[in-house]
C-alpha cells in the first residue's frame, strides 16, 4: 500500500538517510542527490507564500521510501507567464538534467504521487522539465496521448575508452592537430602551460571575472531584439535566487591551467561516485591566453587522466552545444519536458 508524506524546507535535513539510498538510481545524476539539493536548499529554494510553496514529497511503499519528489508548485498564476502548476525544483538553476528520485522507477509510485499532489494542492497541471529522454519518467510520460512535450534541448557526453589510446582513436585528425598547434605555440612563445587536475587553492573570484567576461561578449553580440526578448521575460519570470556552484558545492573540484601564478583557464567539475562519471558545470578562459587553447588542452588531459585510473565510465559536458565539447569526443544527450494534465494519467 501506498502512502506519501510531506516535507518543507526546513525539515528537509530529516530526508538525507533515504534520499542516499535512492539516489543511487541508474537514472539519477548528481542534480538528483542529497548533497546537490542541501545546496539548493540552503542557496536557492524560496520562502514559502500565497502564490507559491516548495516541498518535498516522499512517496512510500508498505513503509518503504521508494520516490521523492522535490516539487515547486504555483498555486495562483502570476505576471501571465508563471502558470499554476507543479514543477521540479531545481528548474532555472545550474541543475542541467531534472527528474524525481527513486532507485528503481514505479509507475504506480507516480500515479500516486501525482493524484495526492492534485487534490492537497487543488493543481491539474505538472510541468516537468528538463528530463533526459531516457530516463524512465519522460519514457512513462511520453506513452500517454494527452503530453505535451516542451521541447528538445541537447545536452553533450559520451563513455570513456578503455585506453588513451582508443581515445584518440576517436577524435579526428583536425582535433588532434589542434592540440598539437596548442603546444606548438606555447613553446614558440615561451609559454610554459601547467594543469592541476584539483586546484584546492585556485582565486574562485577571478574564475568569476573570467567567466563573467566571456558571458559579456556573448551577451553584447545578440541582435537588440533577443536582448529586449529576454528582459522583458527577465522582468516576468519568477527569478530564484541566484549562485554560483563553485562558490556553494562543497564536493567540486577545479581544473585549471597557469602561466606561473597567471590563472589561464578553469572548469569546475563534479566527481559523481555513485554513477562513476564525470560532469562538467562552469567553465571560463583568460582571453590573453585564449590562442594556446589552455581549457581545450587540460580537458583532454584531464579525460586521459581517468581512462588510466579507470575510476569512470563518462564525461558529461552539461547543456549547451559548444564546438569543444564535439570535438573531445561528445555527442548529443537530448533533454525534453512535459506538459501534462492530470486526468490523462491512469
Amino acid at each position: 500500500m501506498y502512502s506519501i508524506d510531506y516535507y518543507n524546507k526546513k525539515q528537509f535535513p530529516q530526508l538525507q538517510k533515504d534520499w542516499e539510498q535512492l539516489q543511487k538510481g541508474h537514472d539519477m545524476t548528481i542534480y538528483q542527490s542529497y548533497a546537490w539539493y542541501k545546496m539548493l536548499n540552503e542557496q536557492y529554494v524560496p520562502e514559502d507564500t500565497k502564490q507559491y510553496v516548495s516541498v518535498y514529497a516522499t512517496v512510500k511503499n508498505d513503509g518503504t521510501p521508494v520516490l521523492i519528489a522535490p516539487l515547486w508548485i504555483i498555486l495562483h498564476t502570476f505576471k501571465l507567464v508563471n502558470k499554476k502548476g507543479v514543477y521540479i525544483l531545481g528548474r532555472s538553476s545550474w541543475s542541467d538534467y531534472l527528474n524525481f528520485v527513486y532507485d528503481e522507477f514505479d509507475h504506480d509510485a507516480v500515479n500516486y504521487l501525482l493524484n495526492s499532489i492534485s487534490s492537497k494542492y487543488k493543481v491539474k497541471r505538472f510541468f516537468l522539465e528538463s528530463l533526459k529522454e531516457d530516463a524512465q519518467t519522460f519514457i512513462f510520460f511520453r506513452q500517454h496521448k494527452k503530453v505535451n512535450e516542451l521541447g528538445v534541448g541537447t545536452s553533450v557526453a559520451f563513455k570513456l575508452p578503455q585506453t588513451q589510446d582508443d581515445y584518440k582513436a576517436i577524435l579526428s585528425k583536425n582535433t588532434r592537430q589542434n592540440i598539437r598547434t596548442a603546444h606548438n605555440r606555447q613553446k614558440k612563445d615561451g609559454i610554459n602551460i601547467r594543469v592541476l587536475f584539483d586546484d584546492k587553492n585556485v582565486d574562485r573570484d577571478k574564475c568569476w571575472t573570467i567567466r563573467e567576461e566571456r558571458f559579456g561578449k556573448k551577451f553584447k553580440n545578440i541582435s537588440p531584439l533577443r536582448k529586449l526578448k529576454y528582459t522583458i521575460m527577465r522582468k516576468l519570470t519568477f527569478q530564484f535566487k541566484s549562485f554560483l556552484p563553485f562558490y556553494t558545492f562543497s564536493d567540486g573540484h577545479f581544473l585549471t591551467t597557469y602561466d606561473g601564478d597567471e590563472l589561464c583557464s578553469f572548469f569546475f567539475y563534479i566527481l559523481d561516485e555513485d554513477h562513476r562519471q564525470i560532469l562538467v558545470l562552469a567553465a571560463g578562459v583568460n582571453s590573453e591566453y585564449s590562442k594556446y587553447s589552455p581549457g581545450f588542452v587540460s580537458l583532454f588531459d584531464l579525460i586521459n587522466y581517468h581512462i588510466d585510473l579507470g575510476d569512470v565510465n563518462s564525461i558529461d559536458f552539461g547543456v549547451g552545444d559548444e564546438k569543444y565539447k564535439y570535438s573531445l569526443g561528445g555527442h548529443v544527450q537530448p533533454i525534453n519536458g512535459i506538459d501534462i494534465k492530470i486526468h490523462s494519467i491512469r
